[in-house]
């Protein structure tokens, strides 16, 4: 005889994440916020959520919150450029830093376009960015509203803003500036010349022009509205060079903005038979590895690339896991004295041909 069967009970099916939005009338997004990102949620939709999930006895997917939590291992930096040493040098520190953690870092660059950061942080975020390093301070109120929406660490860097909306770990671009500026002015000078980079858009740049100008209207010097603005190559530094020699004759100090334009008018102005210092003296900014390497070695603010860099990483990968917001932290920038400057000694004009 043919033994009885048992029938075995019907199990019943486990609710999932899309049956608890149809019983709650809300859409699968608002329920996997609910449970992985509350603060983007209304409290009372998300106790309605909430309620409604354990009457259906759902439970979140420890493996599919963990995706949902971006938990990538990305991070994302933004920066001008990498053409530059010193934005190369700090990121270099910065990816060492998450390397050891099991971190990759994708890095987008900018030019020195304020109106590119943007676009470039949406798309490090679309990658998948857990945390992002950008240069300079954010300016664009679109940017900042887009970086508080899902809740990214972020820092800034190359300037300290202690006002700034979001942690900055930078240097005082101003009073860098002024430091160069007391050096020169106490050698003797008296007639001053910049050659600045494009000011729209970079604090740093608007920070440095301040600096200067305020600094020769506050010792009554000459030469206040003598900024020549150029991009940063050693190209653009050399026809700049020529513009200040035709334009303001008289210069004996030039301050430049970076020391890839520094390079520039230190090798125009030896090739129309200048001698440096003696005849005009020039401070870069940036204390770029070739600085002193240069006939004569350049005098330069040398900044805290590596400090930035490491400092960065280790802030946003504590904020990563423990939620804190990274600190503000202001580190120092130094003149470094070479060669490129000493007192005035007086010049015979040059008879340049205007270039245009």
């Amino acid at each position: 005889m043919p033994s009885k069967r048992t029938k075995q009970p019907k199990l019943k099916k486990r609710a999932g994440v899309l049956d608890v939005a149809r019983a709650a009338d809300v859409s699968v997004a608002t329920v996997s916020r609910a449970f992985n990102i509350p603060d983007l949620v209304k409290a009372d939709v998300r106790r309605h959520v909430l309620a409604t999930a354990q009457r259906l006895g759902y439970a979140a997917n420890p493996a599919a919150k963990a995706l949902r939590s971006r938990k990538t291992h990305i991070v994302g930096a933004a920066i001008p450029t990498l053409d530059y040493a010193i934005f190369a040098k700090m990121i270099n520190h910065f990816q060492d830093v998450f390397s050891r953690q099991g971190y990759m870092t994708i890095v987008a660059t900018t030019g020195f376009e304020h109106a590119n950061v943007f676009e470039k942080v949406k798309t490090l975020v679309d990658r998948g960015a857990e945390a992002l390093l950008l240069v300079g301070a954010i300016e664009d109120p679109a940017l900042v509203h887009y970086l508080k929406e899902p809740h990214i660490p972020v820092v800034t860097t190359y300037s300290y803003v202690a006002d700034e909306i979001v942690p900055c770990i930078g240097f005082d671009n101003y009073n860098a500036t002024k430091s160069a500026m007391e050096y020169l002015a106490d050698l003797g000078h008296r007639h001053f010349a910049m050659i600045a980079g494009n000011p729209k858009g970079s604090d740093r740049q608007r920070s440095r022009i301040s600096a200067y100008r305020d600094f020769i209207s506050a010792r009554k010097l000459e030469g206040g509205e003598h900024v020549v603005v150029r991009d940063f190559t050693i190209r653009d530094g050399a026809e700049a060079m020529r513009t200040v020699l035709e334009k303001f004759p008289d210069t004996t100090a030039l301050v430049c903005n970076t020391d890839v334009v520094a390079f520039g008018a230190l090798s125009e102005s030896r090739r129309l038979g200048l001698r440096i210092p003696q005849d005009i003296s020039i401070v870069g900014f940036d204390d770029a590895e070739y600085a002193a390497q240069l006939d004569p070695p350049l005098t330069t603010i040398a900044v805290p690339a590596e400090e930035m860099g490491r400092l960065s990483a280790e802030m946003l990968h504590a904020s990563l896991l423990t939620g804190e917001t990274p600190r503000f932290v202001r580190l120092d920038s130094q003149l470094i004295v070479r060669k490129s400057a000493c007192p005035p000694r007086g010049r015979k004009q040059l008879r340049l041909v205007p270039t245009g």
